[in-house]
Parts: C-alpha cells; structure tokens; sequence
C-alpha cells in the first residue's frame, strides 16, 4: 500500500531528536527530543535516556517537559543535569539517573548555560543579572548591539556563578560591567576557561571576545587573556590532558565577513599563537545547530563536524597536520556530537544527531575502531512517520551565466528513486510545477534539515521542489562564501536562475509553472526576484530585507548585516541603494505572499510593512500576514508555533494553486 504523503495537518506528527551526550562509561547517552504538542499549540521537549550497547531496551523517556533540554552527565554518571523552563526563565535541575525528584539549583537569575567540574562536586552556571527593570521605568539604551531576536532587550549582564552541591550555596566567579559564556573546566578543575569582551566598545559588536582563564579558587585574581579578539566565539574544550584549549570562532575583529567559522587549539597556559585545526580544510569545522560540534579523542587528536556541499559530516583531525580524514558522511547534516574515552569506551565512542530532508534528526553512536562499521541509531523520533512517504533529494551542478559551477538539490513529489532514468522530456509541460526554495543567511546552505517539514510539504503537494546553494552560500570554501559581499543581488539570483533552469532541461518541473520562496536572505532573494523578472508565477516572501538602509538600524545586527553587503551603508550609499529590493518596487509585477513574525527581531516587520505599501500603491497582488509574537526563528518547524506554521504552509500551497499550481482544497 502506498504510504500518504506529507500535508500541513501532520505537523503534530513531528519529533526531533537532537544534543546528544555520553555517559562518562560510554554505556548510555541522552538527548533532548522536541515533539509538537498540538493541544497546547507549542513546541515541546523533554530529555531520553537509552543504553549504546547494540540490542538493548527501547529509549525511555527521563523527564517529562515540556521544555527540559541540554542534558550533562555528572562525572560518575549517576546523575543528569538539564536545564527547564517550564513555567518560567530556565532553571538548573539535577535527578538521580536511577530515579527520584529532580533537585532545582539555586540562581540569582535565568540560568543560560552550564558545566559539571571534573569532580563532581559542583557546577559552574551562566546566569544572567542585573535586568531588573519596573514597567514604566525608561529604559536607556546600551551600546549599539543592544537587543537580540529571541531575547529582546539586552538588560543585565552574564555572569559565571559556581554552585557547590555539597553546601546547595551559589558563589559568583566574575564581575564587572560584562558579559561571560562559554565556561569550561580544565581536567583538574583548578582553571576555568570562558569567553569575555572586556573592550571599551564592547556593546558595540555582536558575538565578539577574548578568552580568558581564572583560577577557580582565587575568582578574585586577574583573569589571564589567552587569545585576543575571536568573533562567534564558543566551545570552549580542554584536552584530557589538559595541554591545550580548543574553541570555534573566526579570529579577528574586522575581515570576518565572508569567512567561516572553524576550529582552533591554542596552549592552555597561554603565550601561544592558535592554530587552526586541520588548515587545508577549507570548510566550515566544529559547524553545529546549538550542540557541541567536536569532541577530543585525545591530547592531539579531536572529532569535529564538517559542512560540506550541503552536508555535515564527522571527520578525525590531528593537531599540527593539515587535513582531516572522513569517519561519518553521505547525505546527512551531523549537528551535535559527543564523545566517550573512559575505559570503558574503548575503543572511543562517538554519539551525534543526525537527520537529512527525508529523515528527522535521530540519535545514532558509532565505535571509533580502526575499521570503524556504521553508526547504529538509538532514538526513536521518527516512528510517527512511519506511514508517511518522504521524497528524497537528488544533486545536480548548474552553470551560472558568468561560468560558475553551483550546486542545488531537488525533491521531486512521489519520491523517485535516484537511479530511476528520466522519462519526460526536458521541458515537458506534463512535468511538476517547480518550487525553488532559497535559503537564508547568505552564509547558511541548502537543504536546511529544520525545514524538512516546509519542503516535504510542497513535495507532498505535487511540487519538485529546487534547494539552490548560490555564491554567498557556505560549505564550497571561502571564497564562493565571500562572493555575495557587495553583490547580493544580481549574482546570487544568477546563480538561482542557472538551478532553475537546469532542472527544467532534466525535465524535473514544468516550465510554465515556477515558483519561487524563501526565508531571510531567500526572503531578500524572493523580494529581488519580484524586480527583475516575471518566470515565476507566484512567490512567497518570508521575514525578508527588503530596505538595506532602513534594515541597517531597525534590525538587532542591523550594521554588521550591512557589512555584509558592502561595509557601511554610508560608504557606497547608492550600493544600498541600487541592492534594495524595495528600490524596484514599480518593476514588480508578480502576485506575492509576505509573511512575518511580529516579535522578530532579526528582519523585523517594518521590512515587510515598507514592501507591501510600495506593492500596495502600484497595484499589485499581495497578500500580507503577521503572526503574533514569535522570533525571526520561529520558521522552524521545531521553534515556532505549530498552528502558525501550518497556517503558512496551507497559505504557500493556495498561493500557488490560484496562479495555476497544483488544487489545493486541504
């Protein structure tokens, strides 16, 4: 019997499984998993516990939510530690592995981060304080990185605290009028590393720090700066041995833009310059969805993801050579992983989560042997899918007009195998409609595995749906990612234009019926789109910039996103201006679709509110929506509110039936 296709209404059907980490003994490993409570209308998530050795029992489920995640072992591996924040800001909590009530950790305030000494004896917190504020008191706006999506307003200040288990007391470890994350031990539980920007200027630039070292019986005592200015800074591991620091980041205040983030190790003590794990790589390293992205094997060898053509896989790096050699690939994004090297973990055991756009993020653990054999999957959040059909994708190369090669995937409706030849002929009009989907950053790539829901949705639908990854886009080295600054426009549409076209030659959609989305940057894309051309039919324009000058102050990282276009929007305002899709508004002609979360932070919606009145006076088609609250990452199916993000599929779906896609009547 063949299996039903994907429709918005099995959004409830959804789960993921994600953030693993091993016991200490190897023996068992947690996750967080996020299913979709349809009755509450939210995402909802609680931690699984399930043993590595092959044939065990079934995963059970440790605590019961609805918004437990983020599980570490204590160093005995009796005990987890998770943070929850059911009912409130999120709170430490830490239960005995073989049962009884979880005990809830003292805090000055919301609990961000966390990390067990090696001891076991206690924990050092990240708590954020210092933010109260009374309803009607002004609010005086600090630096120029002053509010995030997601979090609002920037009020208060991270601070390391350390509780001891023994005496239930909560010390602070750090002062001053900054911010600290990141927090490591080293193996002896006498130096604590963590991430600071200690600069006059340091409101003024997002996700920018030194590392530091404290001792951690003297929090008092100078800290020692280890390394200087590291943009996206994070992940901070000792070595077993505790020789070297490794952490992930870009190195440098300004020339960050177009680079990617990657993996470097540099001497514990300090003195020494990092070195950047396996340099020949010229990949994204460590690349990750808020989980650990790399694990040490040893004192010189580590375990580290790598984001390559659309994927992420595993690979092992040594500390001063130059590549790394694959242990996990194929098509899959790795976005997680953790590692065992206890005695009882020989050889070493590796978990990670793992999913592609057929498959939801699952739990799997694999032995790192000589001849290492196939990861085995532990969790079990995909059996709601079971009578489900899931199209795979397929990849093909394009040539884009001024001869760059550029990659896309396409998931045709019906799932045909990949070895199955083409019967239609290129261009047939009996083909599928064509969907092509962009996606956001520009330094992100296609597919984007948290919105497995939206493209099986309109595969299930009838839709072959293209995942372009355009010059801009991450994973085919730094200079294709570098290849959008000062070009955000006309290239990467270029490059889109190319996969579309190359598809409709292979026969994969019906050229008389394109369509065209995206999200972000792809609702940037989308916006651009509406301007320079008229292939596509509809389009569906999602949380987009559509105003680079405007967006340059409205949004949370407003100016550093200008950098990204072409440095300051005063040094080439006619750049800014000339790359605003808003500028050829009076081109536009194509029935549009904008849609908007109104606590997005990110695009905010005055970005769209400025493209629907230009659409608006010239008397074009558009359909406007908003949906209340929210975050510029609330399009994720794992994130947003379930009702909203049906809502917006049906919308897409019926967009592109009343301009002559496939009848839509769910």
């Amino acid at each position: 019997m063949a299996r039903e296709r994907l429709r918005p209404h099995h959004i409830g059907l959804l789960r993921w499984a994600g953030d693993p980490h091993l016991s200490p003994d190897g023996r068992r490993v947690a996750w967080s998993e996020i299913g979709i409570d349809t009755e509450r209308d939210e995402p909802v998530s609680s931690i699984f516990v399930a043993s590595t050795v092959a044939g065990s029992s079934a995963p059970r489920r440790f605590t019961s939510g609805p918004h437990d995640l983020m599980a570490r072992w204590s160093p005995d591996g009796r005990h987890l530690a998770y943070l929850s924040a059911s009912g409130g800001p999120p709170a430490l909590k830490i239960a005995p592995l073989e049962g009884g009530e979880p005990v809830s950790v003292g805090a000055p305030g919301p609990v961000k981060a966390f990390a067990w000494s090696p001891s076991g004896d206690c924990l050092v917190l990240v708590v954020n304080v210092g933010g109260g504020r009374a309803e009607k008191e002004p609010r005086v706006v600090r630096g120029l990185f002053n509010r995030l999506d997601g979090l609002g307003w920037l009020d208060g200040r991270d601070h390391l605290f350390l509780h001891d288990l023994g005496s239930a007391t909560t010390s602070q470890l750090t002062f001053g009028d900054y911010d600290h994350g990141a927090p490591a031990f080293s193996p002896d539980g006498q130096r604590l590393a963590f991430v600071s920007d200690r600069s006059r200027r340091r409101d003024d630039w997002p996700q920018m720090g030194d590392i530091w070292s404290l001792e951690v019986d003297r929090p008092r005592s100078r800290p020692q700066r280890l390394v200087t200015d590291v943009a996206a800074a994070g992940a901070l591991q000792y070595s077993p041995g505790g020789t070297h620091l490794a952490f992930s980041g870009v190195l440098g205040r300004d020339g960050w833009v177009g680079r990617s983030a990657r993996l470097h190790v540099v001497a514990s003590g300090g003195g020494t310059t990092p070195e950047l794990v396996a340099p020949a790589l010229d990949r994204p390293t460590a690349y990750t969805f808020g989980s650990p992205g790399y694990g040490w094997l040893s004192d010189d060898e580590l375990v580290l993801t790598v984001a390559d053509g659309g994927t992420v896989g595993i690979a092992r790096a040594r500390v001063g050579e130059r590549t790394a050699r694959a242990v996990v690939g194929g098509d899959r994004q790795v976005l997680g992983l953790s590692v065992a090297r206890a005695p009882g973990a020989t050889p070493p055991l590796v978990a990670f989560s793992s999913g592609w756009v057929d498959a939801v993020d699952e739990i799997y653990v694999l032995r790192l042997g000589r001849s290492a054999g196939e990861p085995e999957q532990v969790s079990r959040a995909g059996a709601g899918l079971a009578g489900i059909h899931l199209s795979p994708a397929r990849r093909y190369f394009a040539t884009a007009p001024d001869g760059v090669e550029v990659e896309y995937f396409a998931i045709e409706p019906g799932g045909a195998a990949p070895s199955r030849p083409r019967a239609r002929r290129a261009g047939s009009r009996g083909a599928p409609p064509l969907f092509v989907e962009v996606h956001g950053g520009p330094a992100m790539q296609n597919p984007i595995v948290q919105l497995m829901f939206h493209y099986q949705v309109l595969a299930g639908a009838g839709y072959t749906v293209v995942l372009p990854n355009p010059r801009g886009s991450i994973g085919y080295g730094e200079k294709f990612s570098a290849m959008s600054i000062g070009d955000w426009g006309d290239g990467p549409f270029g490059d889109i234009e190319a996969c579309a076209d190359d598809a409709l030659r292979r026969g994969l959609g019906d050229p008389s019926r394109q369509y065209l989305g995206g999200y972000s940057y792809g609702g940037y894309m989308s916006a651009w789109a509406l301007g320079h051309t008229t292939r596509f039919r509809a389009v569906a324009i999602g949380a987009p910039v559509t105003n680079l000058v405007s967006q340059s102050g409205a949004a949370d990282v407003g100016p550093w996103l200008a950098q990204m276009v072409a440095g300051d929007l005063w040094s080439d305002p006619d750049l800014f201006h000339e790359q605003s899709p808003l500028t050829h508004a009076p081109a536009m002609r194509t029935p549009a679709l904008l849609y908007v979360n109104e606590g997005d932070l990110r695009c905010p919606p005055s970005q769209c509110d400025e493209l629907y009145a230009a659409l608006r006076w010239h008397r074009r088609e558009v359909e406007y929506v908003r949906y209340p609250g929210g975050s510029h990452l609330s399009f994720l199916t794992m994130i947003g509110v379930p009702s909203q993000n049906e809502d917006r599929a049906r919308r897409i779906l019926r967009l592109c039936a009343r301009h002559g896609g496939e009848p839509y009547g769910e």
